[in-house]
């Protein structure tokens, strides 16, 4: 599997083919069960499909609209579609839509997405996994997804252009588009704050190169800064390297304050010790300018590799204030003073259903690394959450931890730890260091076995936390799992236990 392609296939799958989520399919199959009429096309009972080929004739002529329906509310497209005239084709789903083959829309026709049209709780996912992409041969086409109008670029040069005549539009990537030719980039690509939507429809952009210089803006990263919406890219093969005294350093934003959604990262991130923040996706992500609301992540996905001598280095944030959830890194993280396989330094955020894989080495002396956060430190809200999370990966630094490097005052529930943890100055299966009292801790566990600790934190054992062997925790789902959102297979995440809705890479 490609580092291109996104981790919920599972998920999706899962939603297409229940009864509780029963889909009106789009696909090579003979048409059954659907009604068209008028443009129209309906379901009329269960196993509803269209036949690709019937709804390429139809819009040969006509604009077409496809429509779920309470009992069939999602809308899944399992074959490539592809038509050359002019008109549109609707897809307006009761609760969500799935795309999951290559759609492309050869002439100047239109495409029309709408969700939740009488549900709630959709979305418009797109399955790299299985090509899963919207395709526009022309910008001239039209694209209108929840209302909103979108403009269409083919490259990063003429996104750029766009976003600086009107940083709070609507853009979306037409095609996959290879950033070989653009050379290397001297400075971030798009060095405004970005306040619009951007939606990537599916589509990559990879070989994506830049070499900042100590004159380079602030953030260096495709996009500077966002406070507002990045869905549905990926970006292979990313190369970012700082060594300069800039800020935050990372493949997609150098800041976000706005929502990062159904994003993935390969590549590799390289900063010098003046810069503030490494990440593999975002290098800071929190609020920006006075009363903005948190930088919120969710379904992203990251095998990007971390390195440098940066304060804080991540393996999806390096710095994180705002929200984090279903979202998994796989990439090796080296920082100075604060490594994370997941997130850098984590103040007053809050992380759920979140795992990291990769190895953490914390290079500085004194440095704190976890195999899921370094440093989990308290602020004056006391907010600090870590909830239904997990690490795997080997940790090395200072003070080290299996999951947490050091914390400093938080709450965590339902968490586990199972990455060798070397004995350093202050090492600890589930927690390093240990500041402002014991932790706050709700069925945490460490594996005795393979983190080679005996001791859940580098001051000893504490409430709530539990040692258990390799076995054990391969056995059965430990006792305050809630098996709602945990799962467990001896073919899954090695045997040890998982998350239902973000599954590891097999």
């Amino acid at each position: 599997m490609s580092a291109r392609m996104l981790l919920w296939t599972g998920a999706v799958t899962f939603a297409l083919t229940t009864t509780a989520h029963a889909a009106m399919t789009i696909s090579s199959a003979k048409t059954r069960n659907v009604s068209c009429a008028s443009g129209v096309c309906a379901p009329t009972g269960g196993n509803a499909n269209l036949n690709v080929g019937d709804l390429q004739t139809m819009l040969a002529s006509s604009d077409v609209t496809v429509k779920s329906n309470k009992a069939t509310p999602d809308i899944g497209i399992l074959d490539p579609l592809t038509w050359v005239s002019t008109y549109r084709l609707t897809l307006d789903a009761y609760e969500s839509i799935h795309v999951r083959a290559p759609v492309v829309v050869e002439g100047t026709a239109g495409v029309t997405l709408t969700i939740n049209d009488g549900g709630y709780h959709g979305d418009y996912i797109f399955n790299a996994a299985t090509s899963g992409a919207i395709t526009f041969w022309d910008t001239a086409s039209s694209l209108v997804i929840n209302g909103q109008s979108f403009t269409l670029v083919k490259d990063i040069k003429t996104l750029a252009a766009a976003i600086s005549a009107n940083a709070a539009g609507n853009y979306a990537l037409a095609n996959s588009y290879d950033a070989s030719p653009d050379g290397t980039y001297g400075e971030t690509p798009i060095p405004w704050e970005f306040q619009g939507m951007f939606e990537g429809l599916g589509n990559t952009i990879s070989n994506l190169t830049i070499v900042a210089s100590e004159h380079s803006p602030l953030n260096v990263a495709l996009f500077s800064m966002t406070s507002g919406l990045l869905r549905d890219l990926n970006l292979t093969n990313a190369f970012v390297s700082d060594m300069g005294e800039n800020g935050s350093i990372s493949t997609l934003a150098g800041l976000n304050s706005g929502r990062i959604e159904w994003v993935s990262a390969s590549g590799k991130v390289v900063g010098a010790q003046h810069s503030n923040y490494l990440g593999g996706l975002v290098g800071a992500n929190g609020s920006g300018s006075s009363g903005r609301s948190p930088g919120t992540i969710s379904y992203a996905r990251s095998t990007v590799s971390v390195e440098g001598t940066a304060t804080v280095a991540g393996g999806i944030v390096g710095f994180n204030s705002g929200r984090i959830w279903l979202s998994q890194a796989s990439g090796g993280v080296h920082g100075l003073y604060f490594a994370g396989g997941l997130v850098g330094v984590n103040y007053e955020g809050l992380i759920s259903q979140s795992f990291a894989s990769g190895s953490v080495h914390g290079d500085g002396t004194g440095a704190d690394a976890g195999g899921l956060v370094g440093l989990v430190q308290y602020g004056t809200s006391g907010a600090n959450l870590l909830k239904q999370c997990y690490a795997t990966g080997k940790v090395f630094s200072s003070r080290d931890g299996g999951l947490i490097g050091e914390e400093q005052g938080g709450t965590f529930s339902q968490c586990y730890a199972t990455g060798h943890v070397a004995d350093r100055t202050v090492s600890g299966g589930f927690v390093g260091g240990v500041e402002n009292g014991q932790p706050d801790i709700t069925a945490g566990y460490w594996d005795a076995t393979t983190t080679r600790q005996m001791e859940g934190t580098g001051s000893g054992n504490t409430a709530g936390l539990t040692g258990l062997t390799d076995a054990q925790l391969k056995s059965a789902l430990p006792a305050g799992f809630d098996p709602n959102v945990w799962g467990q297979s001896a073919s899954i995440n090695n045997g040890w236990p998982y998350l239902l809705a973000n599954p590891p890479q097999q």
